[in-house]
């Protein structure tokens, strides 16, 4: 018993000891390998789609867009770098079937493989309206995504409240907005804040301070700034945001705080919300498909009309 115990405190096995041990890995090993089961799984042959993104926004008319391809998951080509569809044909038209603009691919300068598609001519889209994307390349099914572009909906109230403690670099305080629900009707908004200059340039970001957001431990949501929100917010057919706001300013000086309220469709607010429940690096995260309302492919054809609010600081 004594040389066992010196050979544990040695560092030492005995020799029968360390047969043991040598003996009872190989049976474990064995038992393993016994135990290994190979599953074979079907998989079902991928036809590659054309997809991409695009939101139609009444006020920033000279948007890109990307037109990409879809892959299998178990291929390993990078999309960014080699799925770009460079001889697409993308048109958009509005209810009567007239067209109201077209795109041309630009090759980036760095890299001519990748690229964007560029407006040919000017177009602002009505609100109210009807609108088609349609998007078409050989090789592939035609892409098609119809919406109607939102009426604007005004800011009714806005206040900001500079913190007494504010420094020469950071300004901070508490933002106030309140805008009335269109009535009879489903809704969906983003709320957007910066500071601007005496020129009209932004100065700094705006960031949404998070305080005491939970209660007895679980997180209160709430509508937060740069996200997408429904009207289920509405009490007595209004909406309201309180939160506390920063943005570092530097040496620079704002003049005014731009709130833009943006009423946007739902295909939109699907997509937004999509992609905010996706984890594409949590390998324990269950699988997820963005929301799609493009027809033979995938992504998102989205529209935008904004309202804005000025606040003079």
């Amino acid at each position: 018993m004594l040389h066992r115990v010196f050979a544990l405190l040695s560092g030492k096995q005995p020799q029968n000891s360390l047969r043991s041990l040598v003996l009872g890995g190989l049976l474990a090993a064995s038992v393993l390998q016994s135990c290994e089961t190979v599953v074979e799984i079907d998989i079902e042959p991928h036809t590659p789609k054309l997809a991409l993104q695009y939101n139609l926004h009444n006020e920033i008319t000279d948007q890109s867009l990307f037109v990409g391809r879809s892959q299998s998951v178990l291929s390993g080509n990078d999309l960014w770098r080699n799925g770009s569809v460079q001889n697409a044909t993308v048109t958009i038209k509005d209810g009567n079937g007239n067209l109201q603009q077209s795109f041309v691919f630009k090759p980036h300068a760095d890299d001519p493989k990748i690229g964007n598609y560029k407006p040919a001519n000017s177009f602002t889209p009505v609100p109210g309206q009807n609108y088609t994307l349609s998007v078409s390349a050989p090789g592939f099914e035609t892409v098609q995504g119809t919406l109607t572009m939102p009426v604007p909906v005004p800011v009714s109230t806005a206040s900001f409240t500079p913190d007494s403690r504010n420094g020469e670099f950071v300004l901070s305080g508490l933002l106030r907005i309140q805008f009335n629900d269109l009535p009879n009707q489903q809704n969906y908004y983003r709320l957007h804040i910066k500071l601007l200059d005496q020129n009209g340039n932004q100065v700094g970001y705006f960031i949404q301070v998070e305080e005491d957001g939970d209660i007895f431990g679980e997180e209160v949501e709430k509508v937060r700034l740069y996200q997408v929100f429904d009207d289920g917010w509405a009490n007595n057919g209004t909406i309201s945001f309180l939160g506390k706001v920063e943005a570092y300013v530097g040496n620079m000086e704002p003049v005014e705080m731009e709130v833009t309220l943006e009423h946007i469709t739902r295909d939109l607010f699907l997509y937004e919300r999509s992609r905010e429940n996706y984890e594409e690096d949590n390998p324990f995260a269950e699988p997820l498909n963005l929301h799609s309302n493009l027809q033979n492919g995938y992504g998102s054809f989205g529209g935008i009309t904004v309202s804005k609010y000025k606040i003079a600081l």
